[in-house]
């Protein structure tokens, strides 16, 4: 049953005792468009039809892109749109395509936040989550299905560690291992009127990036790291970018152990998840969160411009899951969690944005 009536004193106090232990972070696409719209799923649709009907397709693929292009004009998103591709050369033109146009972007934002002419927009967030972690909890977990390098450069300007998990030279290939070795400092410790040494975890971000990113490639029947190649590889690789469509599910298989067992392991160790900008449109990974919200009741946050009815079904079913999110009409926030009668709004407030998330719930 539903308890007393939501009201802000108690909203605060609830999602101040949400970020009392770390949460496992997944951001979406939503914290990119917050930089620029263009990183966004309609502005990647305007782009493949655009440079689709530039290459000379063969009958099959001609037939499978026409498919795609009917269920777009059908009001189909892209994502389903693309489900009808599966043929494998197609899907690396659509690939392809959909690197050179997030390279773009890329490229520009990586100057930008690099001269701190522009801030990634969960920095003082994340920097604040960072802060908290100790010597026995000293490891920040962030997933994200995200192809751009956003997060890693803004990680570079404000100075906090973090791995993907490769590890190597100009070539770097997955290697935890030697990761967690690199990460390990020794320590000093006083027993009595001896000094012993002992290695202790520093405080690092691990970043899975599960369905690829611009600067990974399969080469030499590899997926590899290579940040020389991000904004004009070599013909003789392929980029690892896993395209929106159910195709994408057959081809995450090829690369499961390099992308996905990790965060597959680290998000059955958590127990509570921040979702930022996130939309739940991946199947494999709801179908972990869905386990870990609702059969193992863990704690949730969605802080999210835009509601969908995904949301709404998990929303009903976990019981410890708070939404945050602009209302219809664009007038301020609205905020729900199943133990409320309602939805409680904040009217002018648009703390759905996390910048102002943050300081409203913090100050900063």
């Amino acid at each position: 049953m539903p308890e007393q009536i939501l009201t802000e004193e108690i909203l605060i106090d609830k999602l101040h005792d949400f970020f009392r232990e770390k949460p496992f972070i997944l951001f979406g696409t939503g914290m990119s468009c917050a930089l620029d719209n263009r990183f966004g799923m309609n502005a990647l649709k305007n782009e493949l039809m655009s440079e689709l009907p530039r290459y000379k397709l063969t009958t099959e693929q001609q037939k499978e892109w026409q498919s795609v292009v009917s269920s777009l004009g059908a009001r189909k998103d892209l994502e389903n749109a693309l489900n009808a591709v599966t043929e494998h050369e197609l899907l690396k033109i659509i690939t392809t395509v959909t690197a050179r146009f997030i390279v773009k972007l890329d490229k520009n934002y990586a100057y930008e936040i690099a001269d701190n002419k522009r801030q990634w927009p969960a920095i003082n967030l994340l920097k604040r989550i960072y802060d908290t972690l100790s010597e026995n909890n000293s490891v920040l977990h962030i997933l994200t299905p995200n192809y751009d390098m956003l997060f890693e450069y803004t990680c570079d300007y404000a100075g906090l560690v973090y791995t993907d998990g490769f590890w190597g030279g100009v070539e770097k290939h997955r290697d935890w291992k030697s990761i967690e070795q690199a990460m390990r400092e020794p320590q000093r410790i006083s027993y009595g009127t001896k000094l012993k040494t002992i290695h202790k975890t520093k405080r690092h971000i691990r970043l899975y990036k599960v369905h690829g990113s611009l600067n990974y490639f399969f080469h030499h029947h590899h997926v590899i790291r290579n940040d020389t190649w991000i904004w004009e590889p070599p013909e003789y690789v392929e980029r690892i970018m896993i395209t929106p469509g159910l195709s994408k599910y057959q081809r995450l298989q090829e690369y499961r152990k390099e992308l996905l067992q990790s965060a597959d392991s680290a998000i059955e160790r958590e127990s509570r998840f921040l979702f930022i900008g996130y939309g739940f449109n991946d199947i494999h990974l709801e179908t972990y969160i869905k386990h870990k919200l609702i059969e193992q009741s863990c704690h949730g946050l969605i802080v999210t411009r835009d509601f969908n009815t995904r949301m709404d079904s998990l929303l009903s079913e976990a019981d410890n899951l708070w939404l945050v999110c602009k209302t219809e009409n664009d007038s301020g926030t609205r905020i729900y969690n199943k133990h409320y009668p309602d939805y409680f709004l904040l009217k002018g407030k648009n703390i759905w944005d996390i910048k102002e998330f943050e300081a409203y719930i913090f100050g900063g």
